[in-house]
């Protein structure tokens, strides 16, 4: 069954200004218990409209492509899902010519009854706890979304693969790769990524800890070929707003890294694995710097 989500407006617009994420995180298991793979996860936001007053906007639609655990402490909650890009669509929420979401979305018919009575305040209350919407419900959201405009910065960056090698090789050809891709990024996330192009210590400390081995399959080009031929994989990816920290980088060959990033494998912190789309997955075999996270249950 779909679901239905208010996403906090000072969570929504770094996302986009970061480079669109396409997942969503929270602290509730609903968002791993309540929807399947192919499902969609319907989020709203808030905004100002031109008069002044608080209004509601279709901000995204996730259709599932993946559920993860975060790293331990994750701020934004243990629970994640992951859009499939190619299906998934953000929406132009500072569009003042969208309609106003608040009747439909207080009267949509959910899992258990609506939420009549919501006033515009009380709305996003109402929706911290995510909801699953019956099917006629989504019907009613996509007859509403046929009319949406798409927001362009969802699609505003840079191949992963190319913003990777740009930020190991420095600064100046990481202002080409953004320049060349029209990458709308926040200066913020700009001076962020300037910043991890100048000071490449991280990967140093990778190769320490593993010499040139990949961390799925052992495979060490030193050993076999007598070159280093090991890569630095940014978990959640840099493009798409993921941090260039240890804890969200695992060293890999290039045949491994390529895979991960031709087929999108999602990686979980739970099982400490690559869940690839064809159903199979592969845990680390080398590990000594990524910290499993240990859900507990009540």
């Amino acid at each position: 069954m779909d679901l239905i989500a208010y996403w906090h407006p000072d969570n929504y617009w770094p996302d986009l200004e970061r480079g669109a994420g396409f997942h969503y995180n929270s602290r509730q298991p609903a968002l791993h218990n309540r929807i399947n793979v192919g499902e969609r996860l319907w989020l709203f936001t808030k905004v100002i409209g031109a008069t002044g007053q608080t209004e509601y906007r279709l901000a995204a639609m996730l259709v599932v492509a993946a559920k993860t655990i975060n790293r331990p402490g994750y701020k934004y909650g243990p629970y994640r899902v992951m859009g499939d890009v190619g299906k998934s669509t953000y929406f132009r929420v500072d569009d003042q010519d969208q309609n106003d979401l608040f009747d439909l979305v207080r009267l949509l018919p959910l899992d258990t009854g609506n939420a009549e009575g919501s006033n515009r305040y009380s709305l996003p209350q109402r929706f911290q706890s995510i909801r699953s919407v019956k099917p006629e419900g989504s019907i009613l959201l996509e007859k509403f979304a046929e009319r949406l405009t798409l927001e362009p910065r969802a699609r505003a960056v840079p191949d992963e693969r190319i913003l990777e090698m740009a930020v190991y090789l420095g600064q100046k050809r990481l202002q080409s790769v953004l320049r060349e891709s029209s990458a709308q990024y926040s200066d913020a996330r700009t001076d962020e990524l300037m910043a991890a192009a100048q000071d490449r210590s991280l990967v140093d400390k990778l190769r320490r800890l593993y010499g040139d081995q990949c961390q799925l399959c052992g495979f060490d080009g030193r050993v076999v070929y007598g070159v280093e031929a090991s890569e630095a994989h940014h978990i959640v990816y840099l493009s798409r707003g993921g941090d260039d920290s240890l804890e969200n980088m695992i060293l890999l060959c290039p045949n491994h890294h390529t895979v991960v990033h031709k087929t999108l494998a999602p990686f979980d912190y739970a099982t400490l694995a690559f869940a690839f789309p064809n159903g199979r997955v592969e845990p680390l075999a080398i590990n000594k710097h990524i910290e499993r996270t240990v859900l507990y249950k009540p």
